[in-house]
């Protein structure tokens, strides 16, 4: 099954990429901070086969609009919003990893009559993240790399920290070509403007509790304890959540084991229809 390439086109006042594949409920699924992950799974099966699949860059990655300043994630959300409107998408299925988790949380705060179910696969919550030692020791280790201009280097080693030490081994068999190019390309959104873009960013177990859709909260077995501590805080907060741990998978679940992490959405999906048969 081949993958289409990403169309850009105008939405919401700026060019962003988008793909639209496939036929049946619609499936969104927005992006953390390394680019092509979505597309690791969009050819398996048990999603390819029963869904309306849409995925974009967002803006500051790959060909979409260049960033000169941190976006919010109030203002990701819209944009997340925006693309679906641009497709005559009203409600869907909605899918986040790591930094697409938060802007998904946010987006079901915003506009919850476009949210049907939330999949959040370790979303990254800066509450915990930011104060956590291991992690700030691996971002300031980056940060100095690509301030020196490694920005390659910056790249890697956030990379084997929160996807494991063979990530590029494991990535070569389920990203397009040239994944690491691509990653290192828009790495000046990553360390300028996301990072900085995330910080102020606050959920919290009161706004969680406006949450009502059905939610899948899911985690690498192999994650890393901050990321791990994310996935337990959604789990307090969002007691009606379904939680479930993926095997043979880091934080980067959907390039680790794009096959396992395909059928537990599309089971979780199909427990909770959007369109009556």
């Amino acid at each position: 099954m081949t993958l289409q390439a990403l169309d850009r086109t105008l939405i919401n006042g700026v060019e962003l990429e988008v793909r639209d594949r496939g036929s049946g409920e619609p499936v969104v699924f927005v992006h953390g901070a390394m680019g092509d992950e979505c597309a690791a799974v969009l050819t398996e099966p048990r999603l390819a086969n029963q869904y309306r699949l849409i995925d974009y860059h967002r803006r500051g990655w790959g060909n979409s609009a260049r960033l000169q300043a941190p976006l919010s994630i109030e203002q990701q959300a819209a944009d997340c919003r925006a693309v679906m409107h641009h497709l005559g998408v009203e409600r869907a299925h909605l899918i986040g990893q790591s930094y697409g988790g938060a802007i998904l949380l946010q987006m079901a705060l915003d506009t919850p009559d476009a949210v049907h179910t939330l999949s959040l696969l370790e979303p990254a919550l800066p509450s915990i993240v930011f104060n956590s030692p291991a992690f700030g020791a691996v971002m300031t280790k980056a940060a100095s790399l690509f301030e020196s201009g490694d920005t390659a280097g910056a790249m890697d080693a956030f990379g084997r920290e929160v996807a494991g030490a063979d990530y590029r081994t494991v990535f070569n068999q389920t990203l397009p070509p040239g994944y690491f190019e691509r990653w290192v390309a828009d790495g000046p959104t990553f360390f300028q403007y996301d990072g900085p873009a995330l910080q102020p960013w606050t959920f919290t177990r009161a706004t969680a509790t406006q949450i009502t859709q059905p939610v899948l909260n899911m985690r690498g077995v192999n994650t890393q304890p901050y990321f791990r501590e994310c996935f337990e805080t959604v789990q307090m907060w969002l007691s009606h959540a379904e939680n479930f741990v993926l095997a043979n998978s880091t934080h980067a679940m959907l390039q680790t084991n794009p096959k396992g992490a395909a059928e537990r959405l599309a089971s979780f999906m199909s427990g909770h229809r959007l369109l009556k048969s």
